[in-house]
């Protein structure tokens, strides 16, 4: 797990196929068990490519971010698995010294 400016990364390997592993996220009822969200969070998909990548826009109590999951198969047959929760951030411009403000963009 590493904390960076861009946002909060998680990796591990998982004893299941991505396919497996891709059906436990994208079907309501077993993410819901899987990675269990606080109540006053709002999730919408943004981006999927099937087996390999999923991203969801995170609305928690006016702060938007971006959860970006990446799937690779792994040489074992299980699931290289990465968790990025970033915050949605326009870049100051370079003749600026105030910080960039929290903004989404679409999708």
């Amino acid at each position: 797990m590493s904390d960076g400016q861009d946002g909060l990364t998680f990796e591990t390997v998982l004893e299941a196929p991505p396919e497996k592993v891709w059906r436990a996220l994208t079907i309501p009822e077993y993410r819901d068990l899987w990675l269990k969200k606080p109540d006053d969070v709002q999730l919408q998909v943004v981006a999927a490519n099937a087996n390999s990548l999923l991203t969801f826009r995170w609305l928690e109590r006016n702060e938007k971010s971006l959860v970006t999951i990446e799937l690779y198969p792994a040489e074992d047959g299980g699931t290289s698995f990465r968790l990025t929760h970033a915050p949605v951030r326009i870049p100051a411009a370079a003749n600026s010294n105030e910080p960039a403000a929290t903004v989404m963009r679409a999708a």
